[in-house]
């Protein structure tokens, strides 16, 4: 049962990695290698108020806006559109990427603003999510 006393913002889905590369490489992985670790990508535009769509094998996309793209720092991505059915919730969303350098590791912190229990995907997207910023992510950035 949901606690009702907490801001829906603090149940949002958040995830923190830290990973043995440089805030330049997880940038890159973020941007213009998204196709190495999450999926293919088309009509991208990896810019301020450029955008991207991601497809994936089963048919599901999205597209993004970027809104903040701050080289080596930080992005944010806005959900604008999105198919199949299941998928339309995330129109809207905003997809938050901090990246921290420190020494010899960067941290990764990600916030989907949206993704919520209350949601239908939200079990699928959140452990989906994990599998990809813990495993496929991290194992791109600490092989590259």
């Amino acid at each position: 049962m949901l606690d009702t006393n907490k801001n829906i913002s603090d149940l949002d889905y958040r995830k923190q990695i830290k990973v043995a590369s440089t805030a330049e490489n997880v940038f890159k992985a973020l941007t213009d290698h998204i196709h190495l670790w999450w999926s293919k990508t088309t009509d991208s535009f990896q810019k301020a108020n450029g955008q991207f769509t991601i497809t994936f094998d089963n048919g599901y996309w999205w597209t993004f806006k970027i809104i903040e793209f701050k080289p080596n720092s930080e992005l944010v991505w806005k959900c604008i559109d999105g198919e199949p059915e299941f998928n339309k919730e995330w129109i809207g969303h905003v997809l938050h990427w901090l990246i921290i350098e420190d020494e010899s590791e960067t941290i990764i912190n990600f916030h989907q603003a949206g993704l919520t229990p209350q949601l239908h995907c939200f079990e699928v997207c959140s452990s989906t999510w994990d599998m990809f910023i813990t495993k496929k992510l991290k194992n791109y950035l600490e092989r590259a």
